[in-house]
């Protein structure tokens, strides 16, 4: 056991868990590069190219609303071992598809992999988390992911001289080993445990992976209690015998009902400012207006480089617990009307590939990717990892971020087939227009949740106080 547990310390924890993110962006990212190349060796229709494309977000969703539940039954441990297996499998078969069927299938496994650790991924972090760090433990989720996107800009640009798509795809094969050797030494999270019926290895693994004793024991106190006043609520019955309805966190419950408003809005909201018709399309995009596919490649990946030092700065600076979720919501979706909107006017009226067009849609792109990784990101997954009860947390956070996915697969599917009818300019000019919608119910809508634990925010919410 002490040999146990020296591996397991506050860094390990959080580098692990939230390695499962890195597969998410390299997977999601790599597609980007590979589409260019499979169709020499792989005969593709247009409706078999966005098949490729979107079958990973088809999986995703799948993966994203069934781990929810598994998640809150089995642990956020054993889930992100399974996230690491059914990656293994996806990329493996992804690597040797002899036919683009086969290179549809192993997508939608992947996509099933990246929806579980879309899920699985923050709510690991952000339990294992104390209430002062957990805004920047939990970004590391997208950290990760946007680490793994880098990854998969610089993997598509190297072997894009070769047009080795095959080797694109199965080096995903290595990080989920080490996610699956990894996460075999780690431990479920207190909060987990403590739900499930353990509470004696959720005071050890507080004990072991926080620095004061005394914190740990006054976490875990927090905890029972919160636990404890569920499990008196599910107890509880009222004049028929049948229950009085007080239980902690069910659907039927106006409070929990609005959180899940609230995450499902934000969920859907992180989509439809376009990042995905960006990750995904860009490149093409790019070669529309005169570059080839090396160079945009070439773009993706040092924009990528840009991406990854923009949020280790985020994450150095402890922006999301320093200065709030919401205030990050609001300055983002400032940046991504400005950067659509510029993209959007000079596609429309600048000169077909000139090079004021091509300078200010690739500085807008840049803008856009770097916003988003320091903002929506981010801190999406924060909150949606923060609002929801304890008892239905996996299951809640399921559901939002299946409304992410299915608003991803709509901007990934949709924007090839719009491009091809009006152009990519009015496209970006609408999520733009969207982007304006979205502020008023930021504003509005959204609680702020920095600097309370967990349960405190629990207690606070279902009392009306956030």
């Amino acid at each position: 056991m002490r040999q146990h547990h020296r591996l397991i310390t506050t860094k390990t924890v959080f580098v692990l868990g939230a390695l499962g993110a890195l597969l998410f962006g390299y997977d999601n990212g790599i597609v980007a590069a590979a589409i260019l190349f499979v169709p020499d060796e792989l005969p593709l229709s247009p409706t078999v190219e966005g098949l490729v494309v979107s079958s990973g977000v088809i999986g995703a969703m799948v993966g994203s609303i069934s781990s929810g539940p598994l998640a809150d039954k089995i642990g956020r441990q054993r889930m992100l071992l399974a996230a690491a297996v059914v990656f293994l499998i996806g990329a493996a078969g992804a690597g040797a598809a002899p036919t683009a069927e086969v290179l549809v299938a192993s997508r939608l496994v992947l996509g099933l992999g990246i929806g579980i650790s879309s899920v699985v991924v923050p709510l690991y972090l952000a339990e294992m988390a104390p209430a002062s760090r957990r805004g920047i433990a939990t970004s590391m989720n997208q950290y990760l992911i946007v680490v793994g996107t880098g990854v998969a800009g610089g993997v598509g640009f190297v072997l894009s001289f070769s047009g080795s798509w095959r080797w694109m795809l199965l080096i995903g094969v290595f990080p989920a080993l080490v996610l699956l050797l990894g996460m075999l030494f780690m431990p479920d999270t207190p909060r987990s445990l403590t739900r499930r019926g353990y509470p004696e290895r959720a005071h050890d693994v507080l004990r072991t992976i926080r620095n004061d004793p005394a914190e740990a024991d006054a976490e875990y106190a927090e905890i029972s209690a919160v636990a404890a006043k569920d499990m008196e609520d599910r107890s509880d019955k009222g004049p028929d015998g049948t229950g009085s309805g007080k239980a902690s966190g069910r659907w039927s419950e106006g409070w929990v009902a609005k959180l899940l408003v609230i995450g499902v809005l934000l969920a859907v909201f992180q989509q439809v400012t376009g990042i995905n018709a960006v990750v995904y399309y860009s490149p093409s995009v790019l070669t529309d207006l005169g570059l080839t596919p090396t160079q945009s490649l070439l773009f993706s990946f040092l924009n990528g480089m840009l991406n990854i030092a923009t949020i280790a700065v985020v994450v150095h600076m402890k922006i999301v617990d320093r200065r709030g979720r919401k205030p990050l919501l609001l300055t983002g979706v400032a940046g991504l009307i400005v950067s659509t909107a510029a993209i959007g006017l000079v596609t429309i009226f600048g000169e077909p590939g000139s090079v004021v067009q091509v300078v200010v849609t690739i500085l807008a792109f840049v803008l856009f990717t770097n916003v988003f990784s320091a903002t929506w990101g981010p801190v999406l997954w924060v909150i949606l990892a923060e609002i929801f009860p304890l008892r239905i947390r996996g299951f809640a956070m399921g559901i939002a971020t299946l409304f992410n996915w299915l608003a991803a697969f709509a901007v990934s599917q949709s924007f090839p087939v719009l491009q091809s009818h009006v152009g990519a300019g009015p496209i970006m000019l609408a999520f733009a227009v969207i982007g304006v919608v979205i502020v008023p119910i930021v504003m509005r809508w959204v609680p702020e949740t920095k600097d309370r634990s967990l349960e405190e925010l629990e207690v606070d919410f279902r009392l009306g106080k956030s």
